[in-house]
């Protein structure tokens, strides 16, 4: 089970039968090869985890049970819209798992490079999407994780639904990890982005918000790139709507609703979008190389179907529903004294501030006290915190707020440069030290660079990373349009380094950046983001500790 081999032509042999041939993608959990099975003589796809240098040892324990979580979750499975687990072994130590291979490429790539996608081509993808979550639902499954790059089109135009990794079974026992969360910022429900247990209505509404994105070629929450702000809109904001009508934008509707019981069953969106596909009985995406052409699909004219409404709750509504899953569970010394804090740009219309004062090192300051509460409050308060022991951190900042009876999104404190932080090496490239309790994100919008993002834990303070491919690029981004703001006032460059402080919606944030050279022309994109009221000595300070831990890694 353990074996690794070196065969003559240089390509590594696992398992004593799969060869491994050319890298398919990388990501936070590992790498995705193309593989042979020297046994049954098929092609295969291995999912190789490799934990990064410098993580802990729970950190790493959790690794490996996430990836051996989505082979027990996937491997229950046998539908022709999920990607097929064949096998799991070990390699050096560490589970590999072994995958139908599919040629493909994901809704994510297609819509970046082709844009929106046509009505019929939506509902081949969210008839076969709704059709592999039906069946995970109905082996007691959550996927937790629906979003374009979640979901395959084959070459032949077959749709598979795949990366199971951060899914549960209700037989499952509850995985505690410090900092994780669930789903992707522009595709998260609303419920679980406030806190709540997941369930598997949590898919129905990433169900929706992927064809969203796919009939209006950008997802339905991405606050200018923003995980924080993002989640903010998608908890407070209003649902988007697509800007045409028709039966699939009725099933985004119906999808896309803030009570996850109103929001419409998998069979029923089956049903809505069956009418709009040549042949259900074997559904190929239009236009693929091997499917049937673009041109030589015709969508037949369906009669309208009466609007949906919410079934009323009864015994015969729970065979239509899927099962609840239950929620997934869950000091160095003095740093020296950071240099003189650069002046911040100042507030719009607004003359320019006081250069602030040197403050004084002190211990991170501490949430106020509670006023005191009834003994209803009391008792809701001691429910929260047993929900908070029980849940962990599963669902990031936002339960540790709900738990202290606050806001999910108030402001409470602000982290200081004398905080402890922790080592922590991303798959970007990078080594940082970043402030315990901050929880990481990875942020993959479409058709843009991947980001790094580690957030406060009363969700206002937030450090990112991402790559860009010179300054020039970097410097580019820096519009109100693409930050997705109102206004936008920044400073000079120095020394790689400038502040910038926004508007949006009658909400100020002041950003520090900083460039980090990467290989060649390439480089690191830092930037620590807080709420404009925030004292900029602090934050000021708090950068440049960042900033002091920050390298290419490696290096």
């Amino acid at each position: 089970m353990g074996d690794v081999t070196t065969p003559d032509d240089g390509q590594r042999r696992i398992g004593g039968r799969y060869l491994l041939s050319g890298k398919i993608g990388s990501g936070a959990m590992g790498t995705v090869w193309a593989g042979y099975d020297e046994v049954l003589r098929r092609r295969v796809a291995v999912k190789e985890l490799r934990v990064p240098h410098g993580v802990g040892d729970r950190e790493a324990l959790d690794m490996r049970e996430r990836i051996l979580r989505e082979a027990r979750a996937v491997g229950g499975l046998s539908h022709p819209n999920v990607i097929t687990v064949f096998d799991v072994v070990e390699a050096d130590g560490e589970p590999v798992v072994v995958l139908e291979l599919v040629p493909s490429r994901n809704l994510a790539e297609m819509i970046s490079d082709h844009g929106a996608l046509s009505d019929g081509q939506a509902a081949v993808v969210g008839y076969a999407t709704a059709g592999g979550l039906r069946a995970a639902h109905r082996a007691g499954i959550t996927h937790r994780d629906v979003k374009p790059g979640n979901v395959l089109v084959a070459d032949d135009g077959r749709v598979k639904l795949t990366d199971f990794g951060i899914a549960r079974n209700i037989a499952d026992a509850p995985m505690t990890s410090a900092g994780l969360v669930l789903g992707s910022p522009a595709y998260i429900a609303p419920e679980v982005a406030a806190g709540q247990p997941v369930t598997p209505a949590a898919d129905l509404w990433g169900l929706g918000a992927t064809l969203f994105a796919a009939v209006e070629g950008r997802p339905p929450y991405d606050v200018g790139g923003d995980p924080v702000q993002t989640i903010t809109e998608v908890v407070d904001g209003e649902v988007p709507r697509t800007r045409t009508g028709g039966p699939v934008a009725e099933v985004i509707a119906a999808l896309m609703v803030k009570d996850p019981d109103s929001r419409m069953p998998l069979d029923e969106v089956r049903i809505r979008l069956r009418p709009l596909i040549s042949d259900p009985d074997d559904p190929l995406y239009p236009g693929s190389p091997d499917a049937p052409t673009l041109a030589s699909f015709v969508t037949p004219t369906p009669e309208p179907p009466a609007p949906y409404s919410p079934p009323e709750r009864s015994s015969a509504v729970l065979e239509a529903r899927p099962p609840a899953a239950a929620a997934l569970a869950a000091d160095p010394g003095p740093l020296p004294g950071p240099p003189s804090p650069r002046p911040l740009a100042p507030r719009p219309g607004t003359s320019p501030p006081p250069a602030p004062r040197p403050e004084p090192a002190r211990a991170r300051p501490r949430a106020p006290e509670p006023a005191p509460a009834t003994l209803v409050q009391a008792a809701a308060l001691v429910v929260a915190g047993a929900l908070a022991v029980l849940l962990g951190t599963a669902a990031g900042w936002a339960v540790t707020r709900i738990a202290g009876g606050q806001s999910p999104l108030g402001t409470v404190t602000v982290t200081s440069a004398d905080t402890a932080l922790i080592p922590h090496l991303d798959p970007l490239g990078f080594d940082a030290d970043v402030p315990v309790g901050w929880t990481p994100f990875a942020h993959e919008p479409l058709g843009g660079a991947r980001t790094a993002s580690f957030v406060s834990p009363d969700g206002t303070e937030e450090f990112s990373v991402e790559r860009a491919e010179s300054r020039d690029a970097a410097l580019a981004g820096l519009t109100t349009d693409a930050l997705g703001v109102d206004t936008l006032d920044q400073t000079p460059l120095l020394d790689d380094r400038l502040t910038y402080r926004t508007a949006r919606g009658g909400q100020e944030r002041a950003t520090w950046l900083a460039l980090v050279p990467a290989e060649g022309s390439a480089v690191w994109v830092a930037r620590l983001t807080v709420p404009g009221d925030r004292g900029e000595g602090t934050t000021e300070a708090l950068f440049d500790v960042l900033m002091a831990g920050f390298s290419t890694a490696g290096s």
